[in-house]
């Protein structure tokens, strides 16, 4: 076995390498120290310089060296002093408004040129910020000044100038005045400014490091018009007036004016959402005014009559046509006028519609009628002649109104539309009334009528015409076919009751109307005339339920001398009743019509005079 020896350290080629390295290792040994003592001042250097700006940075004309961010703002403060010293002129329709700058805080932006001067030759990298001190130092750096405002302040500061420039449109009026004129006031433009437009020409000035210390601007604002605007009223007013002059009817001699008065009365004006201004005619109030116009103009037609010639029925006055105003045609012609004049057009000669109305009866038809008429039905009622009917008056004379009456076919008969008003000029006098439940001997004038309209109720209800109004009396009176009795009254406070019934044949009736007297008892005595339409009408029985016996009693009164006695009241007994009539035609019921009547109970008085020898024999 071989073992290898190392190399003996005395040999030439071993002492040679051993001399190179200790030369490598001194070299870098010296390079190291170097590097070390260089290293250590630019260390020494920075530190220096920690928290200040670094030598050779400038910002604009200020050298800030080794300022702190205190001293470095302080001095850029004293420098740029300037930039916040200015005012900014706002151009407005009304006039120059201002704005300072201090108003809107600007100045110089200090806070960012003291961060960037800081930021001057560092980097945020210790070596390369050991670097670049000194490069920063031997070559300087030059910044720019930097200018701010307050984005808020200026928003602000415009939002109150427009305010004192913004305003709202003034719409034009028109207004009804007390003597029949319309008075006006002219509208306005109204105007809003466009802050954003303005803020942005405001920043894009004063953002600038070389704006001047004054700066001006034009306000930008809109135009807002009126809704209703001046020309809008103008001419709603002069449509108004037109609409509003006299309005002149006229039919032959006769003539009716519409007053300005009441036409404006008619007229609103209203306003569309576009502002247009249309005078509105209110038609329905037209109508009171044609219907005085109609009281003029129209007539009733008078129907042909009749008369007995013996005992035939002959033709006796001709007929007459009627004529009638069309209301709604009328009021549509006013209404249409109105319009007419609202739009300028030419006026025209205006009339009422006026229309004929032929009779029921013409005489040409009494002719034909005539002969072929007969007594179809007939009633007749008696009653005591005494002061409470004023001694058959307030039976005979409207009696003797009806009669010679002609209902034509389809018209209806109304008692009192017939009988017209009732007063003492037509020979009525005081009767007796039922007021408040009790007989009033001279309650009424009229009073006792009702016998009257009871008998032309009962013929007319026997000849099988259709009935209409009718209401039995308060209690029953025994003349009167039970629950067939028919009141009519006008009381003074406006309370109405009528009698009516309507010819609903094709053929005219006339009425005659008989007074008579006999064994000191009055007599109405109703007889209807018409061509026969073989109607028969059945009567039922009537049906009582509910009867109240009535009792009597007796009254003492001072004021009637002593011996006196006199019946105040008769004893009635009350009930309801029910009667059905059944009309029939050719053996056909046409009609069947129930009547009920609820009679009331009255308690018979009998008066006995107690007073004194000068006291009253009669009843006041």
């Amino acid at each position: 076995m071989t073992t290898a020896q190392p190399p003996d350290p005395a040999t030439p080629a071993h002492r040679g390498r051993s001399l190179g390295l200790r030369f490598g290792i001194a070299f870098l040994a010296g390079v190291v120290l170097v590097a070390a003592l260089g290293g250590g001042a630019l260390y020494g250097y920075a530190q220096q310089y920690t928290g200040k700006v670094l030598p050779g940075v400038k910002i604009g004309d200020v050298d800030l060296s080794g300022l702190t961010a205190e001293q470095a703002s302080s001095a850029l403060a004293q420098t740029f002093a300037t930039l916040g010293a200015g005012v900014i002129t706002i151009n407005g329709p009304d006039g120059d408004l201002t704005i300072g700058y201090p108003e809107i805080g600007r100045g110089p932006n200090l806070d960012a040129m003291v961060a960037s001067a800081l930021g001057a030759g560092r980097h945020g990298e210790p070596v390369a910020d050991l670097l670049a001190a000194p490069q920063t130092a031997l070559h300087g750096v030059a910044l720019a000044p930097a200018v701010a405002y307050d984005e808020a302040k200026l928003a602000a500061a415009i939002a109150a100038v427009a305010k004192t420039i913004d305003r709202s449109p003034v719409e034009a009026t028109i207004t009804a005045t007390g003597d029949g004129t319309y008075s006006t006031t002219d509208s306005a433009d109204g105007r809003i400014v466009d802050q954003a437009a303005l803020v942005r020409t405001i920043h894009e000035q004063v953002v600038k490091l070389d704006a001047p210390a004054e700066i001006s601007a034009e306000v930008p604002y809109a135009t807002q018009a009126p809704v209703v605007e001046t020309a809008d009223v103008q001419a709603a007013q002069a449509a108004a007036a037109r609409m509003t002059r006299d309005m002149v009817l006229t039919r032959g001699s006769k003539s009716w004016t519409l007053t300005g008065d009441f036409l404006r009365s008619l007229i609103t004006l209203e306003t569309a959402p576009d502002g247009t201004i249309t005078p509105v005619v209110n038609r329905s109030g037209i109508e009171p005014q044609v219907r005085k116009i109609a009281e003029d103009v129209d007539q009733s037609p008078v129907n042909a009559t009749f008369r007995l010639s013996g005992s035939r029925v002959v033709p006796a006055k001709s007929s007459k046509d009627g004529r009638r105003v069309s209301r709604a045609a009328t009021a549509d012609l006013i209404y249409a006028a109105l319009l007419a004049r609202q739009a300028g057009q030419p006026e025209r000669k205006l009339a009422p519609v006026v229309s004929a109305r032929r009779p029921a009866v013409t005489t040409a038809q009494a002719a034909i009628i005539a002969p072929k008429m007969r007594e179809i039905s007939h009633w007749t009622t008696w009653f005591p002649i005494w002061s409470h009917n004023a001694f058959g008056a307030n039976i005979w004379v409207p009696a003797s109104i009806i009669n010679g009456t002609v209902v034509g076919p389809g018209e209806t008969f109304d008692f009192w539309n017939t009988v017209g008003e009732v007063n003492r000029a037509k020979g009525y006098g005081l009767g007796g009334a039922i007021i408040d439940g009790h007989t009033q001997a001279q309650g009424a004038i009229g009073g006792g009528i009702c016998s009257c309209s009871t008998t032309l109720f009962n013929a007319a209800l026997r000849a099988g015409y259709k009935m209409g109004a009718r209401k039995n009396h308060y209690y029953y009176i025994d003349r009167y076919p039970l629950g067939l009795d028919a009141t009519v009254f006008i009381s003074a406070g406006g309370a109405k009751q009528t009698m009516s019934w309507t010819n609903d044949t094709k053929y005219p009736v006339l009425i005659r109307g008989i007074n008579t007297r006999g064994n000191g008892k009055g007599y109405v005595t109703f007889r209807l005339y018409s061509v026969p339409t073989h109607r028969t009408v059945s009567i039922s029985d009537p049906i009582i339920k509910n009867v109240r016996q009535a009792s009597d009693s007796t009254e003492r009164s001072p004021i009637l001398r002593k011996g006196y006695s006199g019946r105040l009241e008769y004893p009635t007994d009350g009930m309801d009743v029910w009667r059905t009539i059944t009309v029939r035609e050719r053996g056909k019921v046409i009609r069947r019509t129930t009547y009920y009547s609820h009679y009331s109970t009255i308690t018979g008085i009998v008066i006995i005079g107690t007073g004194g020898p000068t006291a009253p024999t009669t009843l006041p």
